[in-house]
């Protein structure tokens, strides 16, 4: 029999090999000793450290990742191995065979599942599945016999297959006499087998990284399968070695912790005095943190963040500090991978110029699809980029956020309809060169995978005017495997399908949070980065169910765990180790442990990156108070409708954003109209009804379907009803109708010069956030505004110095009434302000559309009224007590637009205006919550 062994996995790991392999063999001899390493990165770093030896004698080192590599080689005319792209799509193309045929709809991302299977069924002669779910067995069995058929057909072999048989033929060729050493271990039960021969060996030595040997007897022997430690006992189980027999490869051995309780001595429970040492106690849930001494762990950072954009900005500065070549990088959260693909990798530009151009079409030109095509880097249609960024800002904003448009045809015509566009020309033929770009890829529905992968990227390579298959680099490599991975694969493609398959292996190979910790192994690099770590993997699956592992034989969640924690430990041992979660996450166990023996962070990144990303001079935001020029009021004033005053009474700084600066709210990408633009259309239908009583299902039918925001038909039978409702109400009212006739109402003001008579509606601002109060709402105040409004006229008519701002009112409705009044409707499709409301003064639009209707038509306007229309029924609210209202905005108006109209009067935001505001659209410039 041979020997087991067990070493800390450090910096210094291949060193202590070295040593270890001189002290123990002749030099003559070492040319004949095998070792076998987890992977290629291992035979890396160990013949690297022979080299630091200075000497030319070596062993034969392999790693289990490549061990038939050789073989492989040696045999190419003989032997050939299916390549894994292809073998993933011809999984993919067996899922979707499967679903067709039985009417299912297994997910295309379910292949990363089966490799596991097939290795089960090409390792294992026989087997048998339980009846607990019929579907599943037959799944299973016509995949094997389906997979079987497959690769004799290709003539090719599995490379798990392959390397299977490399291995039992290997074993069947030990020698007796051979000097053979493995280091690591394996999950598989091939690589068990394995360790088994070359501990069976004479010669044959075994070294298990990082066993814990001062884990008392009793802890040990009970160990759960979700321990760290679980995967060594298993093995040492399987070759019938108790752990006491285990010896440590070290020199240096002090006292850190009592060891009598082991079984131990101290050199071979490998106490070396080291912060190495205390690494144990993070993963080891039996251990007691009161029995560690004083000392801490040096080598490990957790970085905690408030948000993964600020998670993956802390990550990249780290990996700029230490040095890209240093870095083994480990994400956890797919969302973070994306961000960190994002901020690290050079294939960025290439990878999403693959996704968007796909995503044009298979989305219909979505609005959001084509502009992030558009924009992309690598596209400009032979442009300049400062004019090709002027005709997509104009495009952006005339067209995508102006108009609700849905594919292609509807883009044209928005296009065609705009009047405002500059660049109308230029904007036709980009959409031009696209739909021709696109056009081999339109026509190919239903054709092999092959043909559309090949029109795909001629579709790229035309927009970019670059070839993709002559790049270097990974996105080169990945882009040839690729496409020729797609030839003679049976799969017929929709672009849906295509774009899924596509997305899937793009997002595999480049977006992927990194699930592999065998790369890993033994090898360490200068630093190890654990981005977005917390807790433990689930490793759920739900096609492997429990019952499907243990009949397959496949390790358990519990055990995919144990060995999750145990590559883990082996990671802690570099030199520096960073881990980044969300301050959101609960802590798990294990990072409740690793706080408790953390030394204070020698690296404050997440200090470094606020500092880098804080500028040198913050100036602190203010309550909004802009006091623009007097003139520009005056020009900006000088005719105002129903609304603007409405809006300077209710909230001071959204006039001033609108109605002063002239700026309006961007629709999103791709907006759904809402009732706001619902009730404009309404609105048009019932005026176009009421002028010529034409048929009014037919006027609706037509603005309907030549709206510019392509509402869906939820909202046409909600029109319907409505119609239909308004229709049977109109007819009992028989009085003549005017329809949105546009209304004045001069309003004589002080000029902003005169500054002697002092405004009778103020603002105060010497509190933040205070409400701007009219002062006619306070009935004290009802006398002095009318002594001042006579004073006014007496000063105006004296001076000659009156100026006129023209108020200008369009109403939903004017019925001239018989006895020569007349009544004003407004249509509400939401609920109506109340009287209550309306009387406050902050809902004065009725009230001022009456004051502009009696100056015009010089008749008594009798009713003031809402209706609400409704599926139903018209609902008439009709207002009462307006006529006092009437007379106080009469008096208070010229004071009030007064007041305004001199530069010292500020137009305030104020939080206290939302409850006044159903629609707000420039919240985010008054920046209430920085100020407030």
């Amino acid at each position: 029999m041979g020997r087991v062994f067990t070493v800390n996995v450090n910096e210094s790991l291949f060193d202590v090999l070295v040593q270890h392999i001189f002290s123990e063999y002749e030099r003559e001899k070492i040319p004949e000793i095998k070792i076998i390493l987890p992977c290629k990165r291992d035979v890396i770093a160990l013949l690297s450290a022979f080299k630091n030896y200075r000497t030319i004698i070596l062993p034969e080192i392999v790693s289990l990742e490549n061990i038939d590599e050789e073989d492989l080689i040696l045999n190419l005319d003989r032997v050939k191995v299916i390549n894994p792209t292809k073998r993933t799509l011809l999984l993919i193309q067996f899922i979707l065979e499967w679903n067709k045929k039985h009417n299912d709809s297994f997910p295309i991302d379910l292949v990363y599942s089966l490799p596991s299977l097939l290795q089960y069924t090409q390792i294992a002669d026989c087997y048998q599945l339980d009846e607990h779910s019929k579907k599943m067995e037959n799944f299973i069995n016509l995949l094997i016999k389906t997979w079987s058929n497959t690769l004799k057909n290709l003539g090719v072999v599995d490379i798990l297959k392959h390397k299977s048989d490399y291995i039992n033929n290997m074993i069947a060729s030990l020698k007796k006499d051979q000097h053979m050493i493995f280091i690591g271990i394996g999950k598989e039960e091939i690589y068990k087998s394995l360790i088994k021969a070359v501990y069976d060996l004479p010669f044959g030595k075994i070294i298990l990284p990082n066993l814990n040997l001062k884990m008392n007897e009793k802890d040990w022997k009970s160990l759960d399968k979700k321990h760290y430690q679980h995967c060594l006992k298993d093995l040492l189980d399987y070759l019938k070695v108790d752990r006491r027999d285990v010896s440590f490869l070290s020199e240096a051995c002090s006292g850190v912790i009592p060891v009598s309780s082991t079984g131990m001595t101290e050199e071979r429970a490998g106490i070396t005095g080291s912060s190495e040492e205390y690494l144990d106690y993070i993963f080891d849930t039996t251990a007691d943190l009161s029995e560690v001494g004083g000392g801490s762990i040096e080598n490990i950072e957790v970085i905690t963040c408030d948000s993964r954009e600020e998670e993956a900005q802390v990550t990249s500065l780290i990996i700029k500090n230490e040095g890209y070549e240093n870095v083994s990088l480990f994400v956890f959260d797919k969302l973070l991978a994306d961000r960190m693909a994002c901020t690290i990798s050079e294939n960025y530009s290439y990878i999403t110029l693959l996704f968007y151009s796909i995503e044009v079409l298979t989305s219909n030109w979505n609005s959001v699809a084509l502009l992030s095509l558009l924009k992309h880097s690598l596209v400009t249609f032979g442009y300049t980029q400062e004019e090709y960024t002027r005709i997509l800002s104009e495009f952006e904003i005339e067209v995508l956020r102006s108009f609700n448009t849905n594919g292609l045809k509807d883009i044209i015509n928005a296009i065609n309809t705009c009047k405002k566009l500059k660049h109308k020309e230029d904007i036709l033929i980009i959409i031009s060169k696209l739909k021709i770009i696109f056009n081999p890829l339109l026509y190919l529905v239903n054709y092999p995978i092959f043909d559309v992968a090949s029109a795909h990227l001629q579709c790229v390579n035309v927009l970019s005017n670059i070839n993709f298959l002559e790049l270097n680099g990974e996105i080169g490599n990945f882009t040839r495997d690729f496409l020729n991975a797609c030839d003679g694969i049976a799969i017929e493609c929709s672009l849906e399908l295509y774009s899924q398959i596509l997305i899937l292996f793009l997002k595999r190979k480049f977006f992927s949070p990194e699930n592999n910790f065998d790369k890993f192994s033994l090898y360490q690099n200068k630093v190890v980065i654990l981005a977005g770590f917390n807790d433990i993997p689930n490793f759920q699956n739900p096609f492997l169910s429990a019952l499907n592992r243990e009949k397959f034989n496949l390790p358990s969640v519990q055990e995919e765990q144990g060995y999750f924690l145990y590559t883990l430990r082996n990671l802690f041992g570099a030199g520096k180790v960073y881990i980044t979660r969300l301050v959101s996450d609960r802590k798990s166990i294990l990072l409740r442990h690793l706080e408790v023996l953390l030394q204070e962070p020698k690296y404050p990144y997440r200090d470094w990156l606020r500092i880098l990303n804080t500028p040198e001079c913050i100036v602190p935001c203010t309550q909004p108070m802009p006091k623009p020029q007097a003139k520009v009021r005056e020009e900006k004033m000088q005719v105002m409708s129903c609304s603007a005053i409405e809006k300077l009474i209710r909230n001071p700084y959204s006039f001033y954003v609108e109605y002063i600066l002239g700026l309006k709210q961007l629709r999103d990408l791709n907006f759904k109209p809402s009732i706001l633009e619902f009730g404009t259309m309404l609105h048009n239908i019932l005026a176009r009804y009421l002028r010529n009583k034409k048929s009014p299902m037919s006027i609706a039918r037509e603005v309907f379907s030549t709206s510019q925001f392509n509402f869906s038909n939820m909202w046409w039978v909600r029109l319907q009803r409505i119609i239909q409702s308004f229709v049977e109400f109109d007819r009992t009212r028989n009085n003549q109708v005017e329809l949105e006739k546009s209304f004045s109402y001069p309003i004589f003001h002080i000029p902003a010069r005169d500054t002697q008579l002092r405004g009778c509606c103020t603002t105060s601002t010497k509190k933040k956030g205070v409400i701007p109060v009219l002062d006619y709402l306070d009935p004290e105040n009802l006398i002095a505004n009318e002594h001042t409004r006579q004073l006014c006229n007496k000063s105006w008519s004296d001076t000659r110095m009156t100026e006129e701002i023209l108020l200008t009112a369009r109403c939903d409705r004017v019925e001239y009434l018989p006895v020569g009044q007349v009544a004003i409707i407004d249509y509400k499709l939401g609920s109506p302000p109340s009287n209550e409301e309306v009387m406050s003064g902050f809902f004065p639009q009725l009230i001022l559309q009456a004051l502009a209707v009696e100056y015009t038509t010089k008749k008594e306007v009798s009713e003031l009224a809402y209706w609400k229309l409704d599926y139903d029924k018209i609902k008439v609210i009709a207002l009462k007590d307006y006529r006092q209202k009437m007379h106080e905005f009469q008096n208070i108006l010229p004071d009030f637009l007064s007041n305004y109209l001199r530069d010292t009067t500020p137009f305030i935001a104020s939080p206290y205006f939302d409850k006044f505001l159903r629609f707000n659209s420039y919240k985010q410039l008054e920046r209430i919550g920085e100020w407030l």
